[in-house]
């Protein structure tokens, strides 16, 4: 009886069946999009980003200086990603280099968490900065949303 069953869909012509597959990755691909218009579209990378999504959030006065006070450092953080990047990179060659040296890699380890130290230190510092320019109401909507954010 199972074998009667499977027979109509054996006879079915190869066109059939790729339109199935068709709908089912139609199907898919829409649930994706879907998944992605529900959580959001994500920011800008790394601290850029995290600092845009605490202004979001706030009144447009506070968003307003929030905003005008990170960027006023945004130089430097630019300088700043692209040190980064260098040192990532210095990184991923000793690890890659052959003969391996564990000295080498942990001499690169220890410049990229120099920077990323160097960094998340002057972002915080601006940060307070920032926080320090918004009104009361602000800096509470601000304490809310890094409460419900939780980590990334």
């Amino acid at each position: 009886m199972m074998l009667a069953l499977r027979d109509p869909w054996l006879r079915e012509p190869w066109r059939t069946r790729v339109l199935w597959l068709s709908v089912a990755g139609n199907l898919f691909a829409a649930a994706l999009v879907g998944a992605r218009l529900v959580v959001g579209t994500p920011g800008p990378p790394g601290l850029a980003g995290a600092a845009e999504r605490m202004a979001r959030g706030l009144p447009a006065a506070d968003a307003a200086r929030f905003r005008a006070t990170l960027d006023h450092e945004r130089p430097w953080f630019d300088a700043a990603r692209h040190r980064m990047a260098g040192a990532r990179a210095d990184l991923a060659r000793s690890i890659a280099q052959n003969p391996y040296d564990q000295n080498a890699v942990h001499e690169r380890m220890v410049a990229y968490q120099a920077r990323w130290a160097e960094t998340s230190g002057r972002f915080g510092d601006s940060l307070l900065a920032a926080i320090g320019t918004l009104s009361p109401e602000g800096r509470a909507k601000l304490a809310e949303t890094t409460q419900n954010s939780g980590p990334r």
